[in-house]
């Protein structure tokens, strides 16, 4: 009996509880979809790193010898040690002159390169190349053609054995691009026996532990006795945390949105179970007069809102997995990210998060239902007494009196329904801030855009110099174009001369020549120089550090021993190249650093002809604008996503707070009605107060959209540094399109108010 009252119940008051449903499976497909990526990739990577054997610490020095690498591998909880040298090559112009990092071993054992195609790397072939397998795509390779890279002063050309990854570079980007690019940039695994006998020296020693790294520095520089550069762990490696820091940001999505919708289930579930528990006083009492416990009853009405949470929960899951997911494994496992084996993951979380859901309806609704059910069954067989008439707050207001009907009208309905009026307010706050930064993310783009190609990049052609040109060469291609060199070095960064690894960050020295050609900008993005003598230091690595102004900082090669004592200068800002800036003239004076520019810039345009062997490539500044403009093609999903779920909630919210409020006010409409009011009319009514809701929420969701871009920006790392900007134009037309969908609900109560049958409802109020 209970359960065929439940299904009417459902039936009469669908619309309430389809919300319910499409909020809870919202949630949910929001919560898993995103996890299902978090999931996937998290375990993927497991699988990765355990084939590969990935090294659990980085040593960087010089001339390393198999002495040392048994030294090390002699330290307790150090388990695997290997010899590696690393350096940076380019590949020929017709490849884009992409950066290639060029590894040469003479054992496998820690990170091995991943096999996707192909033989196995053996470190005793020296005809062969293993190659990374996104630049292979992206270039169309084939196993078995050869490939050429310049580095060491030397053409090495050798026949690709196979296609590889590696966890080093889950994440590559080449330090001329914006984001990922794989034309730009590879690597290559080689046998050390590929050198000549004069270049055989190794700068890496990689080893794995028990533990963290970083916390055997004191074993390992006894073991070495202290003749290294430094210790890097993985944390360190950009390959490796840019992707870490993804899957934390995706992850902490999963858990906002599905907080956001399902707060606002709750809030429709608390308006919904008051009404219908009000409006079925007398079928309460007459089955509590008919013997069924009043615990039976709670039960029953406990199960709408299990039933209805429970199968949107389910449903969300299904479709997390099957659409959102996928589509963020294709496009972040697929496109940005170099993981093998990466798809979408489930785990016991979306389970344990529909219970939560499905649990905190029911506690929900047993709140809404308790009170009405405390009453006993001969006070429950009759009509609930009136509410007291008492005059609301807003009528103590000088110009009450002023105010036409529809205002009192509303003013009173508001102070009567506050529940329902706030539910109304808070979803149409949050479907603001929802599309503000959808739309907000294009402002945000633009504005980056101009920063970089306006301020910092002020000229029209990056000229990159061939890897074995000669500093004679370069100066004579500078002094027939003219323009800038940009030099850049892998350093360490740290506030004293003898500091923990802990407080050691990895980044770049960036060598300028102060033309303002590359140009530096401060916190408020302005242009501003260098003082001889200075250094300049980026945002995030100054706020890591905790340094400002006028500090000292101290510095090194990675390939050095000697730390570099500098006065911070200025704090500046760049969207991608992260470390420190120094003036040419101060570099030039630092011992051991080979002054040595990668780069020309310059306004010449006679170089998008030249010829010279000494360059590698010329790419002008449309070149450069276009490719940051593919990269950031994932912005269009964004503001989709953000679009979509903006005017979903608003509808969901207004248009259930609307159906409470006609079914609330049924009777007074029909009321209206018999006192000559029109069906144009009293629609105006309730459009008045959806629209002072939706104002209200509009304005109260209005200035947060900027602050969210901004922390969901800052959630990728301190490689990245991206200010947000949203224009008045863009919240105007925000705050429209809420005002919009607004407008368009009210409209769908239209029908329903011409339908009213008026003898109908009046005699129910007899």
């Amino acid at each position: 009996m209970l359960r065929k009252k439940m299904l009417r119940d459902i039936r009469g008051n669908f619309a309430q509880f389809f919300s319910i449903f499409l909020l809870s499976m919202v949630a949910m497909w929001c919560f898993t979809g995103f996890e299902a990526n978090v999931i996937g990739g998290g375990r993927a990577r497991e699988r990765f790193h355990e084939k590969t054997n990935c090294a659990d610490g980085w040593i960087y020095g010089s001339s390393f010898t198999e002495e040392q690498r048994q030294s090390l591998a002699a330290v307790d909880k150090i388990n695997d040690v290997q010899l590696r040298t690393e350096v940076l090559g380019k590949a020929d112009e017709k490849y884009n002159t992409a950066e290639v990092y060029c590894y040469f071993e003479e054992e496998n054992t820690v990170t091995k390169p991943y096999v996707v195609e192909g033989a196995e790397f053996d470190p005793s072939d020296t005809e062969g190349v293993w190659m990374f397998y996104r630049f292979a795509d992206a270039w169309d390779f084939k196993l078995g053609d050869s490939f050429t890279v310049h580095v060491l002063g030397q053409d090495i050309t050798k026949q690709i054995r196979g296609f590889v990854a590696t966890p080093e570079y889950e994440y590559a980007c080449a330090s001329t691009d914006a984001d990922t690019d794989f034309h730009n940039i590879s690597f290559l695994y080689f046998s050390m026996n590929v050198l000549p006998e004069e270049l055989r020296s190794y700068n890496q020693l990689l080893f794995t532990c028990e533990g963290k790294a970083l916390s055997l520095e004191d074993d390992i520089s006894k073991a070495l006795d202290n003749k290294y550069a430094f210790i890097a762990d993985r944390d360190s490696i950009p390959g490796y945390y840019k992707l870490s820091d993804e899957l934390a940001q995706h992850e902490s999505f999963a858990y906002v949105f599905a907080f956001v919708f399902v707060a606002i289930a709750l809030l429709v579930i608390m308006t919904t179970m008051k009404r219908m528990i009000s409006q079925q006083r007398t079928q309460i009492g007459t089955m509590n007069a008919l013997g069924l416990k009043k615990r039976k009853i709670l039960l029953h009405y406990l199960s709408f809102s299990l039933v209805v949470s429970l199968l949107g929960g389910i449903a969300g899951v299904g479709l997390g997995l099957a659409t959102l997911g996928r589509m963020m494994v294709e496009m972040f496992g697929g496109q940005y990210y170099s993981v093998p084996e990466w798809s979408a993951g489930f785990d016991y979380r979306s389970i344990v998060l529909v219970c939560v859901i499905v649990g905190v309806c029911v506690l929900t609704a047993f709140f809404s239902c308790r009170q009405v059910l405390k009453i006993q069954p001969s006070e429950a067989l009759r009509p609930a007494a009136a509410p007291d008439a008492r005059p609301c707050i807003f009528e103590r207001l000088p110009f009450w009196d002023k105010l036409s009907f529809n205002a009192h009208y509303n003013l009173r309905d508001i102070c009567r329904s506050k529940l329902r009026a706030f539910m109304g307010v808070f979803g149409t706050a949050v479907g603001m801030l929802l599309m503000t930064m959808g739309l907000g993310c294009f402002d945000s783009l633009d504005y980056v855009r101009d920063w970089y190609f306006d301020k910092i990049q002020n000229y029209d052609y990056q000229v990159q110099f061939a890897d074995n040109a000669t500093f004679e060469q370069k100066e004579a291609i500078k002094a027939e174009y003219g323009g800038e060199y940009l030099a850049t070095y892998m350093i360490s960064m740290a506030t004293d001369d003898h500091p923990t690894s802990e407080d050691i960050l990895s980044c770049k020295l960036v060598s300028v020549e102060g033309e303002g050609l590359f140009g530096l900008t401060d916190m408020e993005l302005d242009r501003c120089k260098l003082e001889p003598g200075t250094v300049g230091v980026t945002k995030n690595q100054a706020a890591r550090l905790g340094i400002k102004k006028g500090d000292k900082i101290f510095w090194k090669l990675s390939t050095g021993e000697q730390w570099v004592e500098a006065e911070v200068g200025c704090i500046i800002r760049h969207p991608s190249i992260m470390g420190i800036y120094i003036l040419r003239e101060d570099a030039e004076k630092v011992e051991g650093l080979e002054y040595s520019p990668a780069m020309l810039l310059s306004n010449d345009k006679r170089l998008e002809d030249i010829e010279d062997g000494a360059i590698a490539s010329v790419h002008s500044r449309e070149e450069l604008v276009k490719a940051f403009d593919k990269s950031m093609e994932i912005m269009d999903l964004l503001v989709w996503f953000m679009s979509i779920f903006s005017v979903m909630m608003i509808v969901i919210v207004l248009y259930n707070s609307g159906n409470l409020s006609f079914n609330e006010r049924e009777k007074e409409f029909a009321t209206l009605k018999v006192l000559g009011f029109g069906s144009r009319r009293i629609r105006r009514l309730m459009a008045t107060q959806n629209l002072w809701l939706s104002l209200i929420g509009t304005l109260t969701g209005m200035p947060f959209g900027k602050q969210l871009i901004q922390l969901m920006m800052d959630t990728n790392g301190d490689s990245i540094d991206w200010p947000c900007y949203i224009s008045a134009r863009t919240v105007v037309l925000s705050a429209l399109l809420v005002m919009g969908v607004s407008v368009l609900v009210s409209f769908m109560f239209a029908k329903r108010i011409r339908r009213i049958d008026m003898v109908e409802v009046l005699k129910g109020m007899e």
